[in-house]
């Protein structure tokens, strides 16, 4: 039977968006009558309401039986194992999304200190994930590689952080690189080395997933209501990051948006003031 890739972006404790981008993914695939090899590029926990839903939905597999996850370790996924099995060493802002995180575990920060189950399975699955998967064509990773280094030499490092010197580069690669990690707004970017499908499924309510068969790249979204709370804590990530206090203007601002009664866009716009 002929295969298929579907290769699913940033997914951030978005499980709504997850069950309703692989039931398109499904469908998609009967209606193709192929295989499905549904390869999600990373990060799945944090920001959103259900990372444990998540997890758990990517560690039961696919429903139909002649399809494939093929699932790769993120950054944020990454910072999840380390705050789980060492308890020390991440920076303010990512304890303040892992203590929001584990809450969809039904614990606090008292309780999530000490050894939960369910936490250190989702911790070991995670932390047993590749960094990459390469089909000779497509490289899909989470954040890019580094040019002019040879794949089989790509530091952890730079496949799970990466930015602009990957982005910014338009010249050839090893593969053709299909990735997430930075988004790009609600659609994805196809250039002629890579294909970035990170949509902010937290902050635009938009999950997708390439379409990969053979030289035909296609989409598939599943689009629904940002998590408003979600895009307020990335707010006050991006304070504590840059050493910031959040002015009275920028509070209300975050009521605001929180109540609906402004966008993302005023919302932006407000912080800076």
């Amino acid at each position: 039977m002929h295969t298929v890739t579907y290769a699913i972006g940033d997914i951030h404790g978005r499980l709504d968006l997850l069950e309703d981008l692989l039931g398109k993914v499904e469908g998609d695939a009967e209606a193709r009558g192929v295989r499905a090899r549904i390869v999600f590029t990373g990060d799945y926990v944090d920001r959103g309401a259900d990372s444990r839903g998540v997890i758990e939905r990517l560690m039961a597999g696919p429903k139909r039986s002649q399809d494939e996850f093929v699932c790769l370790r993120g950054n944020h996924d990454d910072l999840f194992v380390r705050a789980i099995t060492l308890g020390e060493g991440l920076p303010d802002w990512a304890w303040l999304l892992y203590w929001h995180t584990v809450v969809s575990y039904g614990l606090d920060r008292q309780s999530a200190r000490d050894s939960d189950p369910t936490l250190n399975r989702h911790a070991e699955f995670l932390a047993g994930l590749p960094l990459t998967h390469d089909d000779g064509t497509h490289l899909f990773v989470h954040a890019g590689i580094r040019p002019g280094v040879a794949l089989d030499l790509q530091a952890e490092q730079d496949l799970l952080w990466i930015r602009h010197e990957f982005l910014d580069y338009d010249g050839p690669l090893p593969r053709r690189v299909v990735h997430g990690h930075t988004i790009i707004g609600d659609l994805p970017i196809v250039t002629a080395n890579r294909i970035s499908i990170d949509t902010g499924a937290f902050q635009s309510g938009i999950l997708t997933a390439a379409v990969i068969d053979g030289p035909e790249i296609s989409f598939l979204q599943a689009v629904g209501e940002p998590d408003r709370s979600a895009v307020v804590r990335e707010f006050e990530l991006r304070a504590i990051v840059h050493g910031r206090v959040a002015s009275p203007i920028a509070l209300q601002a975050q009521c605001d948006y929180l109540e609906g009664r402004i966008g993302l866009a005023d919302l932006q716009q407000l912080s800076d003031v």
